[in-house]
């Protein structure tokens, strides 16, 4: 990631026409440069650069943007190339370092809804285009080259216009650009885009086309509009304030037009709303000195003073309170007492510069005493020009303003003493700090505590401050945060727990800890100053498992669902739910920021909102991609949003199982269905996890998804036995140390998915608390990758926003899901017909199959219940087949071990072990291995007969030879049937053939040929656990 610093950076040192110019022939024309645009075919330039707006706009096809823009569309470079490009280019350095998951959201966020600006502005253009009414009021106010080049637009009457749009209802909602019935916030009405300083697009000012009321509308805030700290016009003004050290404020943005239209490039206005410190905090940084251009409008009601210069008289005094040189440009009054503004009068240049520029302290001056007219009166205008005074550091220019003041009150020596008084003044103590010290007996003095002694002396307590943020309740682990601010300014939030505060010395030490925080004074003061603390803080409850919550929310990491609404943690981790209360989220307060080891779940499992793909989009691209897994996979995901409810009728949950070989997609479909609560999901593998970490996975959360990778039937027994568990809901136990020592079972409240390259036959119990779904190709077209990486592309934002609207229907599903349940597990028994079937992997099958048929109504979906009750079935059979399958063939080939190893069957006579590089059998054709495979060739008659008596002289029951036969030949081990020689043996000794000698006169052994089962031996192995190697041991003694 590049850091957005190093960006801004970047842009305000590239000089678009020299980066354009690397690439085009520019010819100057004035302020801008022409070419031929490079984006389409043209004989006549219309591509332009204009400098001062740091922009390239094409008046043919429309194209335009930024340096950066530039770079991408004109070189094909990607984002990041083209800033490292600028950068090499302009001598900076680029450093790119790992995104943190607050920036990524943030980041994803501001992209997603800046595409959404983006496309509303592009329909607003087009209907602007073919609207001519709209062209001809926008022109003839103007200017066609002005419009054109700003892309005004148009919003229509249709009410549901940007309904229509490909984008997503939320996002369009949070814009303000429509509201909860759908219809659009803009109608009928010219829309001007609103830019940040970087040409995107954040908002939008719209205006009636006559003087019906309101005028002008504006975009409601959001994450990118905020009218605190929005300045129109500043993409254009920035650089051309620099280079005039000076810029024009207006109050409209069609005032800010006019005079960007007539060449006064370095205005800007404030969109008919009051200057704000924030904005005169931004304008600070392009330059350090203001000019007010009041409206000139007549005064209403007995006003001393039209609105426009009441306005600017309060403005003035806050910009010059933000340290910024301010003067004034004041429009004359018209002939006719009529209103004029900056659009109305200032048709070009020559007038803008007739107009005189003053001080404003002296404008300012000259409106309060003009209208004082007793005494009271002249001395709030001395307060008020001797409060501005009093922020001017230069004495030569204080000196200067005094002696121009003199001629409206007194002399010098008066001002002086006025200006002395109010510094005095500003820098007394508060009545609020005197309250303190009565009430609490301490006072805040320039970010310290202090105290007065008995015999009138001052103690200082501390070099800061704390301000109480929230008791965090909890009855183990309560605890306090706190926004701690040293006298230098430097603040910190801290999270101190309860016994920071009873112990000085830990009080001391946590504060330390996070620099120059430094408690002076004793017990005694610590106490007065908790009391004082504790009585201004307010209570919330720490969220401790994400997802489906008891109170009736759904809580991520970053914020809490509720009521139809997400509503985000503050910068403190807190959310404020109204009536529901306070709840904090560790993950994203400021305090753990910087500790990224922290929370690391909490830190994932989060609600961007950045995606706009839809249900129906979305999961067409699943089924397209995972096929009928998908399906399951999909409906798996539906029951477990619901899980609480459904546990309360079946009493188990199942897990879903993605079994196949490397390659296959087994584990992207987890990471697929995990994008529906995390983003860029890492599962744990479960081969290197301890079971208490496993179990902290599992219990994270609440109706969500929770994926563990690497299944092998090797891992421990207790890994098995714990996996088994959260079938049932519950977790690992263990003794809480904490409160009475008494064992505690942790609930699991997730959907579990498990995937691996090893089917978990290692025991049935827990085959059969599974949905075991396989995945056995890993080949795939051109196509099918195509298919899978669009896929990727579209989960890469998350899909949480498909949760929230699937949440939405929740009472519905309370409602349904028990009569629907009993209903569909009849259909599916009925379906199944007289196979004998394990009722657990019924039950399992159906809990996603009866989610699907609750929500079927009310989703959008190409998927229908008879498709997914068809594939539930096959799902059924074919796992309890398996289940079977391994069982009994376990069973099988643990007797073959044990006659072994009893010595009623022996190697060479009844079965044989190679080692080959090249084989061929009934089923598979000549073949080649690199490495020697060890081939076991089993000769079936006395081994098949052998198991039999045996597992009748046990109590056994054994199956039947054509079902063994069956079972052996569709088992992944079994490669087929070949003639093999065999030794034959009576009684356990060889049988000699008398009649026929060796070389060396000894008889010959008897052997004959049989049709033997071959099985590839070390999957054997692996799968069942069985060793038929026979060694024998030397005796050294």
């Amino acid at each position: 990631m590049i850091p957005k610093a190093i960006i801004e950076k970047i842009l305000d040192a590239a000089h678009i026409e020299e980066v354009v110019g690397e690439f085009l022939s520019l010819q100057k024309r004035g302020i801008i440069y022409r070419a031929l645009c490079p984006f389409h075919q043209e004989k006549t330039p219309s591509f332009t650069v204009t400098p001062n707006r740091s922009m390239f706009y094409c008046f043919g096809c429309h194209k335009g943007g930024n340096a950066i823009t530039f770079l991408m569309e004109h070189e094909n470079m990607t984002y990041p190339e083209a800033v490292k490009w600028l950068g090499r280019k302009y001598g900076i350095e680029v450093e790119e370092r790992e995104e943190t998951i607050d920036e990524k959201q943030q980041r994803l966020r501001r992209e997603s809804l800046l595409i959404v600006n983006a496309t509303v502005h592009k329909h607003y253009r087009e209907v602007f285009l073919r609207y001519k009414p709209a062209q001809d009021y926008a022109y003839r106010r103007w200017g066609q080259k002005y419009c054109d080049e700003i892309e005004i637009g148009f919003a229509p009457i249709d009410g549901k216009a940007l309904a229509r749009l490909p984008l997503q209802k939320e996002f369009l909602q949070e814009l303000g650009l429509i509201n909860k019935q759908g219809y659009d916030f803009f109608q009928n009405r010219i829309v001007i885009p609103i830019k940040d300083r970087y040409q995107h697009i954040i908002g939008f000012t719209a205006r009636v086309m006559d003087d019906s009321q309101p005028k002008y509308l504006n975009s409601k805030e959001s994450f990118l509009y905020n009218k605190r700290n929005t300045v129109f016009g500043l993409d254009v003004a920035w650089r051309a304030a620099g280079k005039a050290e000076q810029m024009y404020l207006v109050e409209g943005a069609p005032d800010c037009m006019r005079l960007h239209a007539i060449g006064v490039q370095n205005a800007v206005a404030d969109l008919g709303s009051a200057w704000t410190a924030e904005q005169f905090q931004l304008i600070k940084r392009a330059t350090s000195k203001v000019c007010f251009i009041p409206d000139n409008d007549p005064p209403k009601g007995g006003a001393d003073y039209g609105t426009g210069i009441e306005a600017v008289m309060k403005a003035g005094k806050l910009a010059t309170e933000q340290h910024l040189i301010v003067s004034v440009k004041e429009i004359p009054t018209s002939e006719e007492g009529k209103k004029e503004d900056p659009d109305t009068y200032f048709k070009n240049q020559a007038l803008f510069k007739a107009v005189e520029e003053e001080d404003f302290i002296l404008w300012l001056a000259a409106k309060l005493f003009e209208t004082s007219g007793n005494t009271e009166q002249k001395s709030d205008a001395v307060k008020q020009i001797a409060h501005l005074l009093s922020f001017i550091d230069d004495d030569t220019k204080l000196t200067m303003f005094i002696d121009a003041l003199t001629k409206y009150h007194r002399g010098k020596l008066f001002w002086q003493k006025a200006v002395e008084n109010e510094r005095t003044r500003r820098d007394s103590p508060k009545e609020d700090e005197i309250d303190l010290n009565r009430q609490y007996g301490f006072w805040i003095d320039h970010g310290k505590y202090f105290s007065t002694t008995e015999k009138g002396g001052v103690i200082e307590w501390s070099n800061f401050t704390l301000t109480p943020l929230f008791h965090i309740k909890d009855p183990l682990m309560a605890k306090r945060l706190f926004l701690l601010t040293n006298e230098l300014g430097i603040k910190e939030i801290i999270e101190m727990e309860q016994e920071d505060l009873i112990s000085l010395q830990k009080f001391r030490q946590k504060l330390e800890s996070l620099g120059n925080f430094i408690w002076k004074a004793g017990e005694k003061e610590l106490i007065k100053l908790k009391c004082f603390l504790y009585e201004k803080t307010e209570t919330a409850a720490q969220i401790k498992q994400l997802g489906w919550n008891k109170k009736g929310f759904y809580a991520f990491g970053n914020g809490i669902y509720y009521g139809g609404k997400f509503s985000e943690v503050n910068e403190y981790g807190i959310v404020h739910l109204d009536e529901k209360g306070n709840y904090y989220l560790p993950a994203f307060s400021q305090i753990y920021k910087e500790n990224t080891d922290y929370f690391r779940f909490e830190r994932q499992f989060v609600h961007f909102n950045f995606s706009m793909i839809l249900l129906r989009d979305f999961t067409r691209q699943l089924f397209l991609v995972f096929g009928d897994n998908g399906k399951i996979g999909f409906c798996f995901y539906l029951a477990t949003l619901f899980r609480d409810i459904i546990t309360l009728t079946t009493r188990s949950f199942p897990i879903l199982d993605l079994f196949g070989p490397k390659g296959s997609g087994k584990s992207e479909l987890g990471h697929t269905l995990m994008s529906f609560f995390v983003i860029d999901n890492i599962p744990p593998n479960i081969q290197n996890s301890t079971i208490p970490a496993l179990n902290d996975t599992v219990a994270a959360a609440a109706n969500a998804l929770v994926h563990i990778d690497e299944y092998k039937n090797g891992i421990d027994t207790a890994k098995i036995e714990f996996i088994k568990g959260l079938w049932d809901g519950t977790g690992r136990t263990r003794m809480n140390m904490a409160t009475d020592k008494k064992k505690e079972t942790t609930a699991v409240d997730a959907g579990v998915i498990i995937s691996g390259q090893e089917m978990p036959t290692t025991d049935i119990a827990l085959f059969s608390r599974l949905i075991f779904l396989s995945f056995p190709k890993s080949d795939f077209t051109d196509d099918e990758k195509k298919n899978y990486q669009r896929l990727l592309m579209m989960r890469s934002k998350g899909m949480t926003h498909l949760t929230l609207q699937l949440l939405t229907h929740r009472e519905l599903f309370v409602k349904a899901f028990y009569d629907q349940y009993h209903l569909i597990l009849g259909d599916v028994n009925k379906r199944l017909g007289s196979r004998n079937v394990i009722d657990r992997i019924v039950q399992n099958w159906v809990v996603p199959l009866t989610a699907f048929r609750c929500l079927e109504g009310k989703l959008d979906l190409p998927l229908s219940y008879s498709e997914v009750l068809n594939i539930t079935v096959e799902g059924i059979i074919h796992q309890n087949m398996e289940c079977k399958t391994n069982d009994e063939l376990g069973s099988f080939w643990r007797m073959v071990q044990f006659l072994n190893s009893e010595g009623e069957i022996y190697e060479d006579a009844d079965f044989r072990i190679r080692s080959v590089s090249r084989f061929h059998s009934s089923i598979i054709n000549e073949t080649e291995w690199a490495e020697p495979h060890k081939i076991l060739y089993l000769q079936k008659t006395r081994i098949f007969m052998l198991y039999k008596l045996n597992a009748h002289r046990n109590g056994e029951t054994s199956l039947p030879e054509e079902s063994l036969r069956y079972y052996l030949e569709n088992s992944k081990e079994y490669l087929g049937e070949q003639r093999m020689t065999y030794h034959v043996v009576k009684k356990g000794n060889q049988v000699l053939d008398f009649d026929h000698r060796d070389a060396k006169g000894q008889p010959t052994k008897m052997s004959v040929q049989q049709r033997s089962y071959c099985f590839d031996y070390e999957k054997l192995v692996e799968a069942f656990d069985i060793n038929l190697e026979m060694t024998r041991e030397e005796n050294n003694s």
